[in-house]
């Protein structure tokens, strides 16, 4: 009797287009366009073509020395250098003292101007690659008044600086994108995919007056409770293991982003835990749903009491910046959280199988706790028959 209500409500649910577009469609677009969006943010590099903007009285000389020491920028003459920053007609403007070739065989200091956009990243980028233009003349011009007055130009060094990473720098950011998106979309698709048929199979029930047919028959009330909870908990975690895959298939045709996942030192066990993690998360948000469904008399109405809660998924990631990048157990026990330092500690190296183990038993024991409590609203006829 069991099976025959599960597959009622399965086959119910199925037939409503929200469920196949929320269940499949919806990850589906969602996991395609945030790993290639993200992969588009790795592969954008300062690279870009940038104009700078001089004065048109400039002479030939200074044109030659800025594009030797930044070839990468295009140098255009302006009447007015600023107002053509300003206009977005170029992304830098550069003005140099008239006198400048004077002042450099004096050894003088040469005033220089650097116009950019600071609410402009574009400009914020070209203004790095002139800075990094002037520091490379300004450094050669020194070697080259020491070695006239036979002085080495060691003396200015006094440290020789050598950095050392822990790990490919091109890696490392990949994975940080990984550790941002993952979490993020996976608790957000598992909510989502189990919405349609927690709001149908309770809220929806009671509105089309369905509910009290089902009540009345002579089939334990628990029952069907386990019925609808594992319908509503097998949609959730379809839609989060079907966007891991989605993602794993997606990230081995981006460019950039899949260098993160050779940080994973053991991928197969992380895949397996994170299969877990998405079953146990599944089932809790199912309950949480779940008794807010029950709550309500319409399906618009349980909208109302699960889009706050949806949302709420999405938290855990400001908290992430005050948690601190090293391992903290005790923050593992908070669910969503744990999902998103999961993700993160794996990228990092440092996810234990404690801190797994805390994780799977705090959802364990908060699905424990839920469960009386939406056992005693399913009990509770009036409740159920709605107004």
């Amino acid at each position: 009797m069991f099976k025959t209500i599960f597959l009622k409500e399965m086959k119910d649910v199925l037939r409503d287009k929200r469920s196949i577009t929320l269940l499949i469609i919806f990850p589906l677009l969602m996991m395609a366009g945030l790993t290639f969006f993200y992969d588009k943010i790795l592969t954008t590099n300062v690279e870009e073509d940038f104009t700078v903007a001089v004065d048109e009285g400039v002479d030939s000389e200074l044109i030659i020395q800025l594009e030797k020491y930044m070839p990468t920028l295009t140098i255009e003459k302006f009447q007015d250098v600023q107002n053509a920053v300003e206009e977005k007609k170029v992304q830098i403007g550069i003005k140099l003292d008239e006198g400048w070739k004077q002042k450099l065989e004096n050894e003088e200091a040469i005033p220089v101007n650097i116009i950019f956009d600071p609410g402009s990243q574009d400009s914020s980028n070209a203004s790095n690659i002139v800075m990094a233009g002037f520091n490379q003349w300004q450094q050669e011009t020194v070697h080259l008044r020491l070695a006239g007055q036979n002085i080495d130009s060691s003396v200015l060094e006094v440290f020789q600086l050598e950095t050392k990473t822990t790990k490919d720098e091109d890696n490392a950011l990949a994975s940080f994108m990984l550790a941002i998106l993952i979490p993020l979309l996976i608790p957000m698709a598992i909510a989502n995919g189990s919405y349609p048929s927690a709001t149908e199979l309770f809220a929806g029930e009671k509105e089309k007056k369905t509910i009290e047919a089902l009540l009345i028959t002579p089939i334990k009330p628990i029952k069907i409770l386990l019925a609808k909870w594992m319908t509503i908990s097998l949609l959730g975690i379809f839609t989060g293991v079907l966007c891991i895959a989605l993602l794993s298939i997606f990230v081995n045709f981006t460019a950039e982003l899949k260098k993160g996942l050779a940080v994973i030192a053991n991928p197969v066990p992380f895949v397996l835990m994170s299969i877990v993690l998405i079953v146990l998360f599944a089932i809790f948000f199912a309950e949480i749903e779940m008794i807010l469904s029950m709550m309500a008399n319409s399906v618009k109405e349980a909208g109302y009491y699960m889009t706050p809660v949806i949302g709420m998924i999405t938290l855990p990631m400001l908290f992430m910046f005050f948690a601190g990048e090293t391992l903290s157990l005790p923050l593992y026990a908070a669910p969503i959280m744990n999902l998103f330092l999961f993700v993160r500690d794996a990228f990092s190296g440092q996810l234990t199988v404690g801190a797994f183990g805390l994780a799977a038993g705090s959802y364990a024991l908060l699905i424990i706790i839920l469960f009386p409590i939406s056992a005693k609203l399913f009990s509770n006829h009036r409740l159920m028959l709605g107004k």
